[in-house]
């Protein structure tokens, strides 16, 4: 298996795990779980971008970057979103703060149909 192929079967698995959460009831506990699963299946959906990227000959060192170039590619129709999901990783730090971790949880509940049509583009 390539590192792209991995990476999509390891993706295809933490976005499974994100939909799992996002059905739950909204207790603090789910919607803590929900965030954190948010925060690792965006990792490895940036990452998975970063290496499509990289095989179609461009180099992204950085996660907006590579949403810029999957845009460009058009493997992701929605930049916006995907810059406010970025936004809403870069904040999971200050979680903390009940209104931060509610936007941020309201964000995460739209992730997991981002990343099945990011899949559907690139497969």
């Amino acid at each position: 298996m390539t590192k792209l192929q991995n990476l999509i079967k390891d993706l295809k698995k933490a976005n499974q795990r994100l939909k799992e959460a996002t059905r739950t009831k909204p207790t603090q506990m789910n919607k803590d779980a929900t965030i954190q699963r948010f925060e690792f299946t965006f990792e490895l959906t940036w990452k998975t971008i970063q290496e499509y990227v990289r095989d179609q000959g461009f180099d992204c060192k950085s996660p907006r970057n590579s949403i810029r170039e999957a845009a460009k590619l058009d493997i992701i129709n929605n930049p916006k979103q995907w810059f406010a999901f970025l936004d809403n990783r870069n904040l999971i730090a200050h979680t903390y703060n009940e209104k931060i971790a509610n936007s941020i949880y309201r964000n995460a509940l739209k992730f997991p149909q981002e990343v099945d049509k990011f899949l559907k583009e690139i497969s």
